[in-house]
């Protein structure tokens, strides 16, 4: 007895010094408020659609770092409350982001998160008004630098979903996912990855349109590849994918396979270029077999004071319209650091999604070749250590296609621009930094 209680005594005095050196907490919450003017805030047709708000936004994060992991708990709550014309837009999201390194040549990730928002709203999480990052500031995990990747660890499983802007319907998506990369050597690494999404619709709005007619569905899938590092500064590699998506009324199921070529490359100290060029291969309920090109581009430069990027991407992507559509978008960021205590920020992209050929049916009708273009400037300047003033003006405008509510429907329709700004403060809370 004497000497199994020796033994416990030995183990808990040998294991709270590595507990207590390397656990670090940190509380934080992010809150703003704003008055704002929205030309058309929810992308709809009409001749008289603007409209002033005020708005409150609330992010508040844990995170706990160790040693060898990162736990980080976050959520977001956006209430946009209108002087009149509309009802009160909210979007909220939540989700858990873990990095961990369970060995000395193999890094994990994983992470599940929870959204609802209204498609094609100002604030929803893909179309917000601009929000200032600091320049000079490079995502970390907290547990020493990233390795430079040339693999897109967690694919694209979601897009922008314009055909279905101006319905007034709302999107609950719940997903979560996983990557883990092994160092075989000095030169090679093996990557994997796996998802899963669920994406469901509502009604939020007298639009005319039954949440029943949109396309509800569940996808899934991975990704593995290989990069090997060809000279100090450049690294290429392969990456297969493979996704399926099971909707919940006929004619949507699809299935994608994808086969890229992969690179990474240090021009110099303060620039990087990653890029994948391939083909995916598509499989649908309705419409066959297809082939679409498919790869990403991201250019970007990293200074002191400067950070700007210039991206592309294109992929077979879901879509709440029944079925997947090829997704292209381009565009870039810039942010200035003015001084130490105000930033300026810019950004602007062009998307549009396309039915693939082939897809015919109760496809056709939606008319996915939709184009999208957006811009947003922001500045902000610390008040005080944690006060900050916040602005932004935005402009976005939907091309072709066809408005899919109340009675008009497959029927070529313009929209008008929707362009404003807001202007606020922001408060920290908690951890500092």
């Amino acid at each position: 007895m004497k000497t199994r209680s020796c033994l416990a005594l030995c183990a808990v005095t040998l294991a709270t010094p590595a507990f207590a050196q390397t656990t670090e907490t940190r509380l934080s919450a992010d809150v703003s408020s704003s008055l704002g003017y929205s030309n058309n805030p929810f992308a709809t047709i009409g001749s008289d659609t603007g409209a002033g708000f005020v708005q409150v936004d609330i992010r508040p994060q844990l995170r706990i770092l160790r040693e060898r992991s990162a736990l980080t708990v976050s959520a977001d709550a956006n209430v946009q409350q209108y002087f009149n014309r509309y009802n009160r837009s909210d979007n909220y999201s939540g989700g858990v982001d873990y990095n961990f390194v369970p060995a000395e040549y193999v890094r994990g990730h994983l992470n599940a998160s929870v959204q609802s928002s209204l498609i094609g709203s100002t604030n929803d999480l893909a179309n917000r008004f601009a929000t200032v990052q600091q320049p000079g500031t490079v995502p970390s995990t907290d547990i020493g630098p990233a390795p430079v990747d040339p693999i897109n660890m967690l694919p694209v499983n979601t897009g922008t979903d314009i055909g279905l802007f101006g319905l007034s319907a709302r999107r609950r998506t719940i997903n979560g996912g996983g990557d883990v990369s092994a160092t075989l050597s000095a030169r090679d690494v093996v990557t994997g990855s796996a998802f899963v999404i669920n994406s469901k619709f509502s009604n939020s709005g007298s639009t005319g349109v039954i949440a029943s007619a949109l396309g509800d569905y569940t996808g899934y899938g991975g990704t593995v590849g290989y990069s090997r590092q060809i000279t100090g500064y450049v690294q290429g590699g392969l990456q297969g994918s493979a996704a399926k998506y099971d909707y919940e009324m006929v004619g949507g199921d699809t299935t994608v396979y994808s086969v890229q070529a992969t690179t990474t490359a240090r021009i110099n100290e303060y620039w990087t270029l990653n890029g994948a060029l391939g083909v995916s291969f598509i499989n649908r309920e309705i419409g066959g077999s297809t082939a679409a090109l498919s790869g990403s581009l991201a250019m970007c430069r990293r200074g002191i004071r400067v950070n700007y990027c210039i991206n592309a991407n294109r992929a077979v992507l879901p879509t709440g319209a029944i079925g997947t559509q090829v997704s292209t978008s381009v565009g870039g960021s810039y942010a200035y650091r003015i001084t130490e205590r105000s930033n300026i920020n810019a950004s602007a992209d062009y998307s549009k999604n396309s039915t693939p050929s082939g897809v015919g049916g109760i496809v056709t009708p939606v008319a996915l070749s939709n184009e999208y273009l957006r811009a947003t400037i922001g500045y902000d300047r610390q008040l005080r250590q944690r006060l900050r003033l916040i602005s932004s003006v935005n402009y976005r405008k939907i091309f072709g296609g066809s408005f899919i509510g109340g009675n008009v429907i497959g029927t070529s329709t313009r929209r008008p621009s929707d362009f404003g700004g807001l202007i606020g403060v922001a408060v920290r809370l908690g951890d500092i930094r």
